[in-house]
């Protein structure tokens, strides 16, 4: 059981560090930097969303399927670690988890890694600029004659910038929303359908439901292949 577990151990650290920021990685292994790099705003976001999810996913196996905390805190770990790095690699079937932990996951395809990384989805810093986007414009609707800058960390954003992330997220929406359409159209379910497009926009790997991680693409019809392909 030790060996497995230390496998486990290494194949979690390399898979975290493909989510990091390639830039910020130089300056900690390249230019001995440290405390730049600890001081990266998206890797404190990067690191937040892992803890979070992962306490989230494994007080669900622990209070719902009654599993130990050591081995439902490492297969909680691994899995968040996987999907939001989009690996793809997996060591518990996940789709027979709690739905509440499938959302997490979900919600992970989208959000994905850090910026200048290995990882697809959407990326950390585009997630937190949304937020933080949408938190002015309720601030705005306080303070009509307020002046809000949008930053990330102490570096502010320009307004280009933001309207390219906007426009970025609204296509992503649209593409998503239309390509489930069609599988659902197709006869897929909807879960299958949401996982499975997720999964192929931002290069996850395995989906949920019938294409989760003990599942494959080869079962979906053909037609559906080509729209996955195109996403």
């Amino acid at each position: 059981m030790l060996i497995p577990v230390f496998i486990n151990v290494r194949f979690m650290f390399f898979m975290l560090i493909s989510g990091v920021n390639f830039t910020v990685q130089y300056r900690l292994f390249a230019e001995r930097r440290v405390r730049r790099f600890f001081q990266d705003p998206e890797l404190h976001f990067y690191i937040l969303i892992i803890c979070v999810a992962t306490l989230a996913v494994a007080a669900t196996l622990i209070g719902r399927q009654h599993i130990d905390m050591a081995r439902a805190t490492r297969q909680a770990l691994f899995q968040v670690v996987s999907i939001t790095t989009t690996t793809g690699f997996s060591n518990a079937d996940y789709e027979l988890w709690p739905s509440f932990a499938q959302l997490i996951f979900l919600a992970l395809m989208f959000c994905g890694g850090c910026t200048g990384s290995t990882a697809g989805g959407m990326k950390v810093a585009r997630v937190v600029l949304l937020t933080k986007v949408v938190r002015r414009e309720f601030r705005r609707i306080v303070q009509r004659r307020g002046i809000f800058t949008v930053r990330l960390g102490e570096s502010p954003v320009d307004e280009t910038d933001v309207r390219g992330l906007l426009n970025l997220v609204h296509l992503a929406l649209i593409v998503n929303f239309c390509a489930c359409l069609i599988l659902t159209a197709l006869g897929l379910d909807v879960l299958t359908s949401i996982s499975a497009v997720a999964a192929s926009m931002f290069n996850v790997g395995p989906g949920l439901h019938n294409v989760g991680p003990y599942d494959n693409y080869g079962a979906l019809p053909q037609s559906a292949k080509w729209v996955l392909s195109f996403c």
